[in-house]
């Protein structure tokens, strides 16, 4: 399968088959994130495997605002961002390369001032979207991914963070970004409809 025929094919997924998502196949999609590109090499992406039945019913009540469906997946990915090493890891890099000879002083110091410096001084809002902007990335290479496995995913954004953390125990400066279902799929749906290429030239 080409990069191009698992963009075509990929769907949201909201039906499931009951055949388990083996702990194999869900460490491939971990590595399909894991090997994704991210401002300043940072890579704030962490995941946590849900793979208890009685815990993926749980993210199908109230943690994603009753969307029952969910509780029926196979796995799902709580997707998180690392907040408190985004930023030690991006200056991490950008010293790297200056000292590479691969990123003059002067850049190094304006991607400092401009980019890492608003956002450790401003609203948590500002590093956390940051943060979660490469965690997209990351979860749309899992989901390509997922396509070449013959496994079906829905990225989901509706959900109540301090319950799920609460739940699951995450440490401090874990931001509970996204959710993804993972499951073999019992549909197979038709693609909604795409903007034109002129619609989104501009």
């Amino acid at each position: 399968m080409t990069v191009q025929e698992a963009i075509a094919n990929r769907r949201s997924i909201r039906k499931f088959t009951d055949q388990p998502v083996t702990r194999e196949l869900l460490l491939e999609l971990i590595e399909a994130a894991r090997l994704s590109p991210s401002g300043c090499n940072s890579q704030p992406w962490r995941f946590r495997l849900i793979t208890r039945r009685e815990d993926i019913e749980w993210l199908g009540g109230p943690a994603t605002a009753g969307q029952r469906w969910v509780g029926k997946a196979g796995a799902v990915i709580v997707c998180c961002v690392d907040t408190s090493a985004y930023l030690c890891d991006s200056r991490a890099t950008i010293r790297a390369l200056r000292e590479a000879g691969l990123m003059t002083p002067e850049f190094a110091q304006d991607v400092d001032e401009s980019y890492l410096k608003p956002a450790e001084s401003g609203p948590p809002e500002l590093l956390r979207g940051a943060a979660s902007l490469n965690l997209a990335i990351a979860m749309s290479a899992m989901m390509l991914r997922a396509v070449e496995l013959k496994l079906g995913t829905t990225w989901i954004g509706r959900l109540e963070e301090r319950i799920i953390r609460e739940r699951l125990g995450l440490p401090e400066g874990l931001g509970v970004a996204a959710l993804m279902a993972v499951g073999h799929p019992a549909e197979s749906p038709p693609q909604r409809p795409r903007k034109s290429l002129e619609e989104i030239l501009v």
